[in-house]
């Protein structure tokens, strides 16, 4: 079963737990069992038939999708979110061009690097897309504009004096994590034994080694201080929002797991809880070389 398949079967069954008013005004636990066959069945129709469906949406204009056909610009949400379903099952797309036209040319379109909603869609594209940084390393302008669009993304992290009041939503601080995590190197593994005495943290992670030095923001404006050059501050900055934003989407897991086991309907939300369980997933999994066997294993034995 693949991670994605995984997710998915996650995501079902928290949809599962969203149930409509009962006569008593109550909520029911779960759907039914025909109900719940009826909503995967509805998924599994969305994987077969997604890449056929899409390629009626592709405008050969633009190279790029759309929801209404002859759009003077690019939509830039609906590409994103259109590269993203293709990456999903790359072999089922046989009709259009690579999908590395579609992100060359939504790099080069005029979408909005201070926007965090659309910084966040267009750096995970890039990412999941084109590991190796091909299209980006290419265009030097659209380096200057992917840089300001990481910056957005570390600025929106979450903030622990915010508490439960956090600026952005679940839904966002999941694509902001999201985008945090498909910076980092994953294989550059970090043991915390090797890091200087008196550390809060594990050692610093680096960065993707694929990404231009001009696509990542200056130390200052990253947040990771004014000692380092950009991929170093850079890495302060990207480690700090991935903490943070595991530390607040733990709490929001447990908390509406909480709200659910005490039958609050009116502040159980399926919506957090599934976008909280799914940044955990993903930081969890992005941060998992950073941390020393021991400190696993001494965090096992608390337990």
């Amino acid at each position: 079963v693949t991670p994605r398949a995984k997710y998915m079967r996650v995501l079902t069954a928290l949809l599962a737990a969203q149930r409509p008013q009962c006569r008593h005004g109550g909520a029911r636990l779960a759907l039914s069992f025909g109900e719940s066959r009826a909503l995967d069945g509805q998924l599994s129709k969305l994987c077969a038939a997604g890449a056929d469906h899409m390629s009626g949406f592709f405008d050969q204009r633009t190279d790029s999708f759309a929801i209404t056909p002859g759009a003077p610009r690019l939509s830039v949400t609906t590409s994103a979110f259109a590269l993203l379903a293709l990456d999903a099952d790359p072999w089922a797309w046989t009709d259009g061009p690579a999908p590395v036209t579609v992100l060359s040319a939504l790099l080069a379109a005029e979408w909005r690097a201070n926007d965090p909603f659309q910084a966040a869609l267009v750096v995970v594209s890039e990412r999941m897309l084109d590991p190796a940084a091909a299209a980006l390393a290419s265009s030097p302008a659209s380096q200057a504009k992917f840089a300001l669009a990481v910056e957005t993304i570390l600025a929106a992290r979450p903030r622990r004096r915010a508490g439960r009041n956090q600026r952005e939503s679940a839904y966002m601080r999941y694509w902001t994590a999201r985008a945090s995590t498909l910076l980092l190197n994953p294989d550059a593994a970090v043991n915390v034994e090797e890091c200087r005495p008196g550390a809060e943290a594990p050692c610093q992670p680096s960065l993707h080694p694929s990404i231009p030095a001009a696509a990542l923001p200056a130390a200052k404006a990253a947040g990771g201080g004014e000692g380092g050059g950009e991929g170093e501050g850079c890495a302060a900055a990207v480690l700090v929002a991935l903490e943070r934003s595991c530390e607040v989407a733990f709490d929001d897991v447990c908390r509406q797991l909480a709200y659910h086991a005490a039958g609050d309907t009116s502040l159980f939300d399926v919506v957090v809880l599934a976008y909280s369980l799914l940044s955990y997933v993903h930081v969890s999994d992005a941060l998992r070389s950073y941390v020393s066997p021991s400190r696993l294993a001494a965090a096992a034995a608390e337990r």
